[in-house]
């Protein structure tokens, strides 16, 4: 019987920034690696070093279009938190298309309660609100509070900590917030950090973007063993 070919996953950073990209991977490497397929991360060379403004934004959506168009994958993760492309691939057909905004509000949504969002700025907290409300979530949002950090800024946890810490203290004792969602595809080195701080869930959207993924293949983890 011819085995199975494994499928596979293309984690796609709609900037141009292979610091964002090497981050993410870095991030997910230990929970990546007990999935039972070949994963594949890259960013678009065109685009902008950052996804912030809303000329950003629209670039974005038709850079990723286009990439996605151009590949061929069981299935593709958009990581870039406005989810650029994900709404017009789906138009064109495909299915297998996952942004990771959306799929972190959903996960958020199963945890129960109210989920708040760290944005990385306030022009796009009016973004993040819409996406809440086309993937009908409105009356499970805390509140989406901005950093007021660059993309990159995020790197440097010295300057970056002590805002996410207290944007998301905030979230928590005074908005109400249950879980908290990362705004960002570059925010994932400060999970856990930022979930033992605040004793909350604490979603990066690129793994939950993953997960979104899997769930749609049907494939398998790996056979572990526990000691």
């Amino acid at each position: 019987m011819k085995r199975k070919t494994k499928s596979r996953l293309l984690m796609l950073n709609a900037n141009s920034s292979q610091s964002v990209t090497e981050g993410m991977e870095s991030e997910l490497a230990v929970k990546a690696a007990l999935l039972n397929i070949v994963i594949d991360y890259d960013q678009i060379a065109a685009a902008p070093e950052a996804i912030e403004s809303s000329e950003d934004v629209t670039l974005a959506h038709m850079l990723v279009t286009k990439h996605v168009q151009s590949c061929n994958y069981d299935a593709y993760v958009i990581a870039c938190f406005c989810d650029p492309g994900v709404a017009e691939l789906r138009a064109l057909g495909y299915q297998n298309v996952f942004g990771i905004a959306e799929s972190a509000m959903h996960v958020a949504a199963n945890i129960g309660s109210k989920f708040g969002i760290l944005s990385i700025l306030d022009v796009s907290v009016e973004r993040h609100i819409k996406q809440v409300e086309r993937a009908g979530l409105s009356n499970m949002l805390a509140a989406d509070l901005a950093l007021n950090l660059g993309v990159l800024d995020l790197e440097d946890k010295g300057l970056a900590r002590p805002r996410i810490e207290k944007v998301g203290r905030k979230l928590v004792k005074e908005c109400g917030a249950t879980s908290i969602i990362l705004g960002c595809a570059g925010m994932g080195i400060h999970r856990q950090w930022l979930q033992e701080l605040l004793g909350v869930p604490v979603i990066d959207p690129c793994w939950a973007g993953m997960v979104m993924a899997m769930a749609t293949l049907g494939e398998n983890i790996k056979d572990t063993k526990i000691n």
